[in-house]
């Protein structure tokens, strides 16, 4: 395994997990404003007798934690698979060539119908995030089409990039004799320029 396919394999990992745990996350806490008070001025404390309170039975655990960490779970189960799955889509679609694959990527994400389609899979991942399990239930078919829509553009790429990439140049034959000329090829294209 050379080095470059080391560092896209870890590098779509990272991608993958990043991606993961913003659809995942959960919001932030709303950090509450300081309440600021005029100063009271002191008045004398009445003293009172105060009763022991009565003992309170222990009030029932609420079981609605326990079932939204398992459907949190679940979610977070079915996410991973989703994603897995998707990996193995692109991979299918490039052949298995890492370095292709990077470049339909990069290439796609340059136009911008495939950034307005990103767009909208980060609206609908902050939807997911913010969902209740019913919803999420409901917004897993629109995540199936954009995942579509997006292997449908990532197919265009892939066809679109040149052949002569991915195959060598031939060095030209020699010529036949000493007075003819060399038959010429066309000239190779220039490599496309990948800025990241």
């Amino acid at each position: 395994m050379s080095k470059t396919t080391v560092f896209l394999v870890l590098l779509l990992g990272i991608g993958v997990g990043l991606l993961g745990a913003r659809f995942l996350a959960e919001a932030p806490a709303p950090v509450p404003a300081p309440v600021v008070t005029a100063p009271v001025e002191p008045t004398p404390a009445v003293v009172a007798k105060v009763k022991a309170p009565k003992p309170v039975a222990d009030a029932p655990k609420p079981v609605a934690k326990t079932d939204d960490e398992a459907a949190r779970q679940e979610a977070k189960a079915k996410a991973k698979a989703f994603m897995e799955e998707t990996k193995k889509m692109a991979e299918e679609i490039a052949g298995g060539d890492q370095g292709k694959l990077q470049r339909a990527v990069m290439a796609g994400m340059m136009k911008p119908e495939n950034q307005a389609l990103m767009k909208e899979m980060r609206e609908l991942g902050a939807a997911l995030r913010n969902a209740t399990p019913e919803e999420r239930e409901a917004l897993a078919p629109q995540f199936v089409a954009l995942r579509d829509r997006a292997m449908a553009a990532l197919r265009v790429e892939v066809a679109a990039l040149p052949e002569s990439a991915a195959a060598p140049v031939a060095a030209p034959a020699a010529p036949a004799n000493v007075g003819e000329a060399a038959p010429t090829a066309p000239a190779a294209p220039p490599a496309p320029v990948i800025i990241m």
